[in-house]
């Protein structure tokens, strides 16, 4: 039997942490929880997730994109797949998201609330 790919989840929303932990379960995925930034990034260190997904705005505006930074800055987080969620209307900046050094490569942007099919469907896309 193979071991089951590790996803964290980075969200300041415990209702939100709480539902997608369920979704991605029941696909499943084994599924680590932080409530925040700092301890998003701490997790990638210790649990070595196969994909990440961060939300965009917790207790900053570009706090996502700081974890974005962190974790692409690390040698676990450099090649590992990353999405990143967002509540606010994707057109404006991260319509023309482009890479750079102060913000780094995701591989997908979602618009929250994202529907329990997709979700699934994006991750196993990203765990190939």
């Amino acid at each position: 039997m193979t071991a089951k790919k590790k996803i964290l989840v980075i969200d300041d929303d415990m209702d939100f942490l709480m539902a997608t932990k369920l979704i991605l379960e029941s696909g499943g995925y084994e599924v680590f929880l932080a409530e925040d930034g700092k301890s998003g990034v701490d997790m990638v260190k210790s649990v070595a997730p196969d994909l990440t997904i961060t939300d965009m705005m917790m207790e900053t505006w570009g706090e996502g994109f700081a974890v974005v930074s962190k974790i692409r800055s690390m040698e676990q987080g450099k090649d590992m797949p990353l999405i990143v969620l967002s509540a606010v209307d994707l057109q404006g900046p991260y319509q023309s998201y482009e890479p750079s050094d102060e913000f780094p490569k995701v591989n997908m942007v979602l618009h929250k609330p994202v529907k329990a099919d997709d979700l699934l469907k994006y991750a196993k896309q990203l765990l190939r």
